[in-house]
């Protein structure tokens, strides 16, 4: 008799496992099974350069805030000032299925490579904020970003008209080979070339940052001392560590040495109203908007311009207080 109870039991709980399962339901809990959605997001890769000064912060945080706001899926990724990794760091964006990809570039040449990737992948390219060698609209679908040798004739009429024509100058550069570097040059250069009483006396590299700009202007101090009236600034950073510098020689800034630099920073606009920076000239890092529009119209086949060119403003004494929100 215990042979058949046992018997019985066993098929019971063999026959409870194998008891049909509703259509939709899980096998284990007999629930009802949530259907996995595809996620249809678009797929954006971003390579930002680096992450070195305020700038850089910025213009990601946007990226990502817009990007979010907009349902994409940003992959983003720092370079560290590396094109050998920021091309590994785009390969990896195309194996992961991005259908754009939006690169910041640290020099303006050296990116063929990622210029023929990009090509050979179908996936669109956009240089955002620094140009490379190569055309928009044939190695590239556009660069994004601002006129960077507009903003060194600006910084020169400024300083010209500021100085009365007449200006021993310090010039402190970023990274060498930079786009914006070689423009904000270029366009400055030009625009005191033809203004007699208006010379660069000294100049350094400072890579964009603030206490390489103290650094530098420290060392050009102590090798000129006080021979010069002027510093053109290609950053805010830069020329916030020069003033630094300057007061630690006992320089009064905007007294004994007028400043002029690019960016538009809330740092620089509270330094001009503490009267110590002259001026600054926008170059905004808010650039997420214009990317975002720019590859909705190309998926739309809208036809994309070559340069889409960001309108920037110069901040001074008369402004700096009503604009300051419009910092970064």
């Amino acid at each position: 008799m215990k042979k058949f109870i046992t018997l019985a039991l066993l098929v019971v709980i063999l026959f409870s496992g194998c008891s049909p399962v509703k259509e939709g339901q899980s096998r284990r809990t007999s629930e009802p099974v949530k259907p996995q959605v595809a996620d249809t997001r678009l797929i954006v890769g971003f390579s930002q350069m680096n992450h070195i000064n305020p700038w850089r912060v910025a213009e990601t945080n946007d990226m990502r805030q817009v990007a979010d706001e907009r349902g994409i899926n940003l992959l983003v990724a720092d370079a560290d000032s590396s094109i050998a990794k920021q091309t590994q760091d785009i390969r990896d964006f195309i194996a992961q299925g991005a259908q754009y990809i939006v690169c910041t570039p640290f020099t303006y040449d050296g990116y063929q490579e990622i210029v023929d990737i990009c090509k050979e992948a179908g996936v669109p390219l956009i240089m955002l904020d620094r140009e490379i060698a190569g055309t928009g609209g044939v190695d590239f679908l556009t660069f994004i970003g601002s006129d960077f040798y507009e903003e060194g004739v600006r910084a020169a009429n400024w300083l010209a008209d500021i100085m009365g024509n007449n200006a021993k100058i310090v010039e402190l550069h970023g990274n060498e080979g930079s786009s914006c570097g070689i423009d904000r040059a270029n366009g400055f250069h030009d625009g005191i070339r033809s203004i007699d009483g208006m010379e660069i006396v000294a100049f350094g590299y400072a890579d964009f940052e603030r206490i390489k700009g103290q650094d530098v202007m420290e060392d050009i101090i102590l090798s000129f001392g006080k021979e010069f009236n002027a510093v053109y600034a290609h950053n805010d950073e830069m020329a916030i560590g020069a003033i630094q510098a300057l007061k630690a020689a006992n320089i009064r800034p905007n007294t004994d040495v007028t400043i002029i630099s690019i960016d538009g920073s809330k740092d620089a606009l509270k330094s001009i109203i503490a009267g110590e920076l002259g001026a600054t000239i926008e170059c905004t890092p808010r650039l997420a908007k214009t990317v975002f529009d720019t590859i909705s119209d190309h998926l739309l086949g809208k036809e994309i311009p070559p340069k889409i060119i960001i309108e920037d403003r110069l901040f001074d004494s008369s402004n700096a207080i009503e604009l300051f929100d419009e910092g970064f």
